[in-house]
């Protein structure tokens, strides 16, 4: 895998632009909806086939069909392909890393990647900061030589099950403009949060501290559309609307947009997610890579650590109630929280599939194909 995300992301869309109608939709192609116990074991066989060990093979799948269960179709298996089985093909990514974990406190630990697929790496730390937190209360774990990790949602419900809020934080590849600024300073970086709740279900925070992931503009890039003035700016400082022009040197803005329009926070929360998993973990995070991959960071706190969180799982309630209840504009029947439409959005394609555009299938098509493995993913 390439050192930065960017990287990852040029050569992707790149790789599907040039594909055009051939790729698109070939005769008798089927797509529709996916099974979602069907594609993992798909997407687990084609990493198997390329070197990745079972047990790593089956988390990963899992981690990248979660993804699209929730809606997040930028981050599960249109990927599969061009990042991830290209990149143990390639020798980008580490199919068997040794992972070596390094406890500095009974609450903190590092963890070095090996260069090894970002879902097990992930996956290790954020068990290691639950462990430490079943333990002690509370649990950290930084991680360098990592590679990209999908969705950082998974990782922070991970702790859920064990009556914890989890945090996920990672540097993505340097594609976000600084405000005021030409060109590509900082990381697409992400910040996750995971609380339990009752009978609302969970509370989950998955957002990258620029205006949009890269991934949306290569999604309008997939689907033949222009993104909105504001997202982004071409290599001279323009507003960008044709995501065909952003492999060529643009950068997204930072959430705010503009100066003027508060970009100063989002910029502040990508330093913020550096200083966490870049920093901390001495990767040196988006701006310094010292040791080359995005960084990771990982926490779990347990509720019932703290004195005063007996009553949390009804005040998660009457938050979110109050949250219903705002008033809102012409159209919109209710405020949602954090996660909420993920959660809805989970249940669905959980009972009737995963919808998958024709280019998403074409890949796997294509895949299987190389791989000499059945699409027998309907």
């Amino acid at each position: 895998m390439p050192t930065s995300w960017h990287l990852m992301y040029k050569k992707r869309a790149l790789y599907m632009h040039s594909q055009q109608e051939e790729s698109d939709m070939r005769e008798g192609e089927r797509t529709g909806r996916a099974n979602p116990q069907k594609l993992v074991e798909y997407a687990s066989q084609a990493l198997r086939k390329v070197g990745v060990p079972k047990d790593d093979a089956d988390i990963t799948a899992h981690i990248l069909v979660q993804a699209d269960l929730r809606g997040v179709d930028s981050h599960g298996v249109a990927h599969l392909y061009s990042f991830y089985v290209q990149g143990v093909k390639k020798g980008e990514i580490n199919a068997r890393p040794n992972l070596r974990v390094i406890r500095g406190s009974p609450t903190t630990a590092s963890l070095d990647g090996d260069r090894g697929l970002g879902f097990v790496v992930g996956h290790t730390a954020m068990s290691e900061a639950i462990n430490m937190a079943r333990e002690s209360g509370s649990g950290w774990v930084t991680v360098y030589n990592s590679t990209h990790y999908g969705a950082g949602a998974y990782y922070a419900m991970m702790a859920l099950e064990h009556a914890m809020v989890g945090f996920s934080f990672t540097t993505g590849g340097t594609i976000v403009a600084a405000p005021g600024s030409v060109g590509r300073t900082v990381g697409a970086n992400v910040i996750a949060v995971a609380a339990p709740g009752g009978k609302h279900g969970p509370f989950v925070l998955d957002m990258a501290t620029s205006v949009v992931a890269g991934g949306k503009l290569e999604i309008a890039l997939r689907e033949g559309t222009t993104v909105p003035e504001g997202w982004a700016i071409d290599k001279e400082g323009h507003p960008l609307t044709d995501p065909k022009a952003f492999p060529e040197g643009g950068a997204i803005l930072p959430l705010g947009s503009t100066i003027s329009h508060g970009a100063y926070k989002g910029f502040g929360l990508a330093l913020v997610v550096d200083i966490l998993a870049g920093l901390l973990s001495g990767g040196g995070g988006s701006l310094l890579h010292r040791k080359g991959g995005p960084g990771h960071a990982f926490g779990a706190l347990r509720i019932d650590a703290f004195p005063t969180g007996g009553d949390f799982m009804k005040l998660m309630d009457a938050m979110i109630e109050k949250v219903h209840a705002a008033p809102t504009v012409k159209g919109v029947e209710r405020v949602m929280y954090p996660g909420e439409r993920e959660n809805l959005i989970q249940e669905e394609r959980s009972r009737n599939g995963i919808p998958l555009h024709p280019k998403i299938v074409a890949d796997l098509h294509t895949m299987a194909q190389e791989l000499d493995i059945p699409l027998d993913i309907w």
